[in-house]
């Protein structure tokens, strides 16, 4: 999917002016005005690219609501929130809640497209290293259950001795895993295996 902007405002005129004034330096959006019609839409959330623009106050859950729901889903969009009546108390829920920015309406065109533009830099950035990992993640799937066991004892710093205590195995089955892993994962050391999964290893934990 092409990066868009992702706009949720209940306020009619807010959509149009905001879509036209984006339109004018090349940004696509798609404008809603509600959460549901969004979802409808937009479908998985996994998948979406580019930046979201969304009003806190929506009809039915809050805008700082949505955004913490659909970060537990899956959503990897930067989110910055948008509101009318700003304090200091909201903006820190905005941020607690995982928003990339807080603006206040009417909201300054400069610092729209200063805000707007970090945010699309960052997704893009983020979108690319997951394009890098999915090949990692791939070989990492491939691994037996055992094997990812020994994969995470080893990046903690446990020796084959150790493994083979904390497994109740023998030194040389512990060395068959060892050596099925190096081979799944393509690597030729220990050094070179945690430099290359050692934290994507411990996300998939």
């Amino acid at each position: 999917m092409e990066p868009c902007i992702w706009l949720i405002d209940d306020d009619a005129a807010i959509r149009d002016s905001l879509s036209l004034l984006l339109s004018t330096v090349g940004w696509q959006t798609r404008a809603f005005d509600n959460a549901q019609a969004f979802q409808k839409q937009a479908g998985n959330l996994c998948g979406l690219a580019g930046c979201m623009l969304l009003d806190i106050r929506m009809p039915g859950k809050t805008g700082l609501t949505l955004l913490d729901e659909w970060t537990h889903q899956g959503l990897t969009l930067p989110v910055i929130i948008m509101t009318g009546h700003g304090n200091i108390d909201l903006c820190r829920r905005a941020f607690k809640n995982g928003a990339f920015e807080f603006l206040t309406k009417p909201v300054d065109a400069d610092l729209l497209f200063e805000v707007v533009g970090a945010a699309m830099v960052q997704q893009k950035t983020h979108q690319e290293e997951q394009q890098k990992l999915q090949p990692l993640q791939k070989k990492l799937s491939t691994l037996t259950a055992r094997e990812k066991e020994m994969l995470g004892q080893m990046i903690q710093g446990y020796s084959s001795k150790e493994i083979a205590r904390l497994c109740s195995l023998s030194p040389r089955t512990v060395e068959a895993h060892r050596a099925s892993i190096f081979a799944k994962l393509e690597v030729n050391s220990l050094p070179r295996l945690m430099n290359m999964y050692g934290e994507i290893a411990k996300e998939a934990k």
